[in-house]
């Protein structure tokens, strides 16, 4: 079977011909000019399956490579926050230092006192340091100061109001760094050791005694125990006075229907009827009543309540029954709590409680400011002695600091380590795509000088082939 050929068949042949040279032509202009030589798919399908995982790979790695530089950036600027935390605790030390030997008079304690009032602002400054618009400090709630200054009733604490989360990022493949460090493992850092209660000077113990373990309570703590009113045991015909009270827990009770007295605890008889009488202990207590007449019963048991405060009596607790060996002190301030056994408490008076090793860089300052202004009333030798017992306390929260610092330095020194193995592995990246996807400059000229030439000869030939004379044709 023969096919008929044309002069329109020779004449779409050519075109066709023609067209496809100048599509090759086409194509490796576009490649010489672009300097890839697959910019799409059906260039090179092959070829393709691999650069495009090559180019996700090269985005990350940039990504990773950016985040290094982050890092270093805001680990640099946390790391000078810190050296500035310590330079602040070093001249807190020195401070601490000169008025421990003795020499200084109330007054240079008193401005040694208002340097220290300016260091805890200047810490509370570096605590509360920001990158942009973000806390350095705060873990992941970086939006809102970490640390705050609360000051009611006389009493100073410093409250921290992140987290302990830290915020991580992807440095290199697998491996992550943490940008931040919590504030409160930095400038809260504690060890908490042994709790101990002493009375203040001048004022008689109390009786209330440490619970070994559970409280939160930080640094030096004033712990008020007052009255706090005649509880539901009492007979029906006492009453709380007016005067004064120092007795405190049960108290026995004692009617002489001869005499017509009545005597609390061991003490000497009052005549009862009385109003806003004082009654007054075996052992010196005393506690007002009003008794509107005899007992129901002649001898017996009633309760004297007391109130338990550590932040000046804005909170308290009662406690009215002193066979549970806990009572929890909660302050208002920073909402800390101090666990305390009741059982031993007989009389009104005012405690200091110190809560070993929890001197971290806030309370120590604040402690050592409160020591040098000596609100307390102690005796200048006990001044003296407290300040030197807290060198040691200064030590171990400078000691907190500079581990941050170290800690923070490290993970920014490792920074340039990472960001080089990045750049290696984008560079390798890189290289893999270039000879898949760059275009041979050399060999595509070559090519499109050949395929030119091979363009040239298409239109001369389809010229010819398309002649009508046949005489034309053939010369």
């Amino acid at each position: 079977m023969s096919f008929r050929v044309t002069q329109g068949t020779m004449f779409n042949r050519a075109v066709t011909d023609v067209q496809r040279g100048l599509q090759r032509t086409s194509l490796l202009q576009q490649q010489i000019a672009s300097g890839r030589r697959v910019q799409r798919p059906s260039d090179d399908p092959v070829a393709m399956l691999q650069i495009t995982p090559l180019r996700g790979d090269i985005a990350r790695l940039e990504r990773l490579r950016d985040n290094t530089f982050l890092a270093r950036e805001t680990l640099d600027l946390t790391a000078g926050q810190l050296e500035d935390a310590s330079e602040v605790m070093q001249r807190a030390r020195e401070l601490t230092m000169q008025a421990s030997n003795g020499t200084l008079s109330a007054s240079d304690r008193a401005s040694v006192a208002a340097e220290l009032d300016q260091l805890i602002g200047q810490l509370l400054g570096v605590a509360n340091g920001k990158r942009g618009d973000r806390y350095l400090f705060g873990g992941t709630d970086d939006a809102r100061q970490p640390f705050e200054l609360v000051e009611r009733n006389g009493r100073t604490t410093v409250a921290y109001r992140g987290n302990r989360e830290a915020l991580a990022v992807d440095v290199a493949p697998g491996v992550q760094t943490n940008l931040n460090i919590p504030g409160d493992t930095v400038f809260q850092a504690r060890n908490r050791g042994a709790t101990t209660i002493t009375p203040l000077p001048g004022v008689t113990a109390t009786g209330v005694q440490p619970v070994v373990a559970g409280s939160s309570a930080v640094g030096f703590q004033r712990l008020d125990v007052t009255w706090g009113g005649l509880t539901a045991d009492r007979p029906t015909t006492f009453a709380a006075g007016n005067g004064t009270t120092t007795a405190l827990g049960p108290l026995g009770y004692a009617f002489d229907p001869i005499a017509g007295t009545l005597s609390i605890g061991g003490g000497l008889g009052v005549p009862i009827p009385v109003t806003n009488g004082t009654f007054t202990t075996a052992d010196g207590r005393t506690i007002s009543l009003t008794v509107s007449g005899p007992p129901p019963a002649p001898n017996g048991m009633f309760t004297s309540a007391a109130r338990l405060s550590t932040d000046g009596n804005e909170s308290v607790a009662i406690v009215s029954d002193f066979s549970q060996p806990v009572a929890t002190v909660r302050s208002a301030l920073d909402g800390l709590t101090l666990y305390v056994d009741p059982r031993g408490i007989t009389r009104t008076g005012a405690e200091e409680v110190k809560h070993e090793g929890t001197f971290d860089a806030f309370t120590t300052l604040i402690s050592l400011r409160d020591l040098m202004r000596n609100d307390n009333g102690l005796p200048s030798g006990d001044v003296q002695s407290r300040l030197s017992g807290m060198l040691a306390e200064i030590d171990g929260a400078l000691d907190a600091v500079l581990d941050g610092t170290r800690e923070v330095g490290f993970r920014s020194a490792s920074m340039d380590a990472l960001r080089n193995r990045v750049e290696d592995l984008s560079a390798a990246s890189q290289d893999s795509l270039s000879r898949l996807q760059d275009t041979d400059v050399t060999e595509a000229i070559l090519r499109l000088q050949q395929q030119d030439i091979s363009y040239q000869a298409a239109l001369q030939i389809s010229a010819r082939m398309v002649q009508t004379n046949l005489n034309g044709f053939l010369r």
